[in-house]
């Protein structure tokens, strides 16, 4: 029979989670991974300007909810220290409004309203009344329960920021969920980070799982099964560093002499797929993955989000908008906010996040441009601050060839049928990742998912084992 082996592809934070499962369980566990790094899309950034300073350029929030992150933490001795702020809207250069961490910023009927309606849709509504209500989009459904335009707006704008493309594009079910059905609180789990960078988290499942059983710069083209119950799960990878060494040409001929591979395989009794489903398409598989794999990997698109961070001599926010700035802005950024709330020191960073169609104008912009753009919108939100920054980074996630987008954008109607399909497996191959959860978008979702999937991987060893005895 299959032995407990398990070959893991991506080294995310749902691959990580999942080798974390399967080596307590003792289990031999293989992770390979395209990128030079670990963490996927959980990427901490420090300035070479102030190392002691950090920000994210990947996940940000652990919420209060959200306790499989808060438990990991707690085992691995990781602080978690608040990430909650204030809010503001912008509107043409002027900050026209301000609430205080979790307040409505809404209506007070409204408030009410749409708690009990989506309540009532997500908790009591069956499975098929839930499907046609998500046929409609947020926006459809939140015009319905009379938001006025200029509500409307500032919705779209805030809710935009979770979802990465405006609210018109957002399944009316994905989002009713997401605020109201996981046990979310009045700060939609907006309330902690991981002291020291959420990179931390990965770090500390990687070493657990043991260095030397992950491989990095492992970019996967096929995925090949055998189908008899003694058969394996063979990785075949390229190797995707730019630079391998190359021996010098030999004077005279030897057939003998080759060049190095730059093909490597890894095989195992099971195999956890976590790549976005995106990039699902890119890997061959044989078998084939079913029609229906394929086709909802092609149709679920990725919210398109550029952050980027700014690093100040000094904090000029703090003074007039406290020490948990953060607003929405109609100008270059969509939300911008202090990303080193909670860290000492004189310097300070702001993270500028863009969505959408502003996120794909913005990663075209030079970075000098980009920092002007920022630093015009800031010197309006602040007269007379000194708003250059000394230093800046950014990263647009609809750009990178391994996700092609933050997070898994689920459009109307395709939530209940896209997420039946990707959870199901394929002979031996079970896949997983934060576009599978019912926390979607944030980073306990992908640890949930990740160890979910372990434990039907770990299932379906016992039951062909209690079989094989029979």
């Amino acid at each position: 029979m299959r032995g407990k082996s398990c070959v893991i592809i991506g080294a995310g934070l749902a691959g990580l989670a999942a080798g974390y499962k399967l080596k307590k369980a003792e289990w031999n566990v293989k992770i390979v991974e395209a990128r030079d790094r670990i963490g996927g899309r959980v990427f901490t950034h420090r300035f070479r300007e102030n190392p002691d300073l950090y920000c994210e350029l990947g996940g940000e929030w652990v919420g209060q909810q959200h306790d499989r992150v808060r438990d990991l933490c707690k085992d691995f001795n990781l602080p978690l220290i608040p990430h909650r702020f204030d809010s503001s809207f912008a509107e043409r250069g002027r900050i026209v409004a301000q609430f205080r961490a979790g307040e409505w910023p809404f209506p007070r009927r409204l408030h009410a309203k749409i708690k009990r309606s989506t309540e009532a849709i997500v908790k009591r509504w069956s499975k098929k009344r839930q499907e046609e209500f998500d046929k409609q989009d947020w926006w459809t459904y939140l015009h319905d329960l009379r938001f006025s335009l200029k509500d409307l707006l500032r919705r779209d704008l805030m809710d935009s920021t979770d979802f990465g493309e405006s609210i018109r594009q957002v399944g009316a079910y994905s989002a009713a969920s997401e605020y109201y059905g996981s046990g979310s609180n009045k700060y939609d789990e907006m309330d902690l980070r991981i002291e020291g960078g959420n990179t931390r988290l990965a770090n500390a499942l990687a070493e657990r799982i043991a260095l030397d059983a992950i491989h990095t710069c492992k970019e996967v083209t096929q995925v090949i099964q055998e189908h008899a119950e003694n058969g394996k799960v063979t990785v075949w990878t390229e190797d995707n560093r730019t630079e391998l060494f190359v021996p010098p040409r030999p004077k005279r001929k030897n057939p003998k002499k080759r060049l190095p591979s730059r093909r490597e395989s890894f095989s195992a009794g099971y195999c956890i797929c976590t790549v976005p489903a995106r990039v699902l398409t890119y890997i061959h598989f044989d078998p084939p993955l079913p029609e229906g794999h394929k086709k909802a990997a092609r149709e679920l698109q990725y919210a398109r989000i550029m952050k980027t961070a700014l690093l100040f001599e000094n904090r000029f926010w703090k003074e007039r908008r406290g020490t948990k700035f953060s607003c929405f802005t109609d100008g270059t950024s969509d939300f911008i906010f202090d990303a080193t709330l909670g860290q000492s020191a004189e310097e300070g960073i702001l993270c500028s996040y863009a969505i959408g169609d502003k996120a794909d104008d913005l990663a075209a912009c030079g970075t000098e441009e980009l920092r002007q753009s920022i630093g015009r919108d800031l010197a309006c939100l602040f007269p007379g601050a000194r708003t250059d920054a000394i230093a800046i980074t950014r990263y647009a996630w609809q750009e990178d060839k391994y996700t092609e987008g933050a997070y898994a954008l689920y459009r109307p109607g395709q939530w209940f049928p896209l997420r039946k399909v990707l959870r199901t497996p394929h002979y031996y191959v079970h896949f997983a990742g934060e576009h599978l959860a019912d926390e979607q978008g944030f980073m306990e979702g992908a640890i949930e998912s990740g160890e979910e999937a372990a434990r039907v991987v770990m299932k379906s060893y016992i039951e062909q084992h209690q079989k094989t005895k029979k």
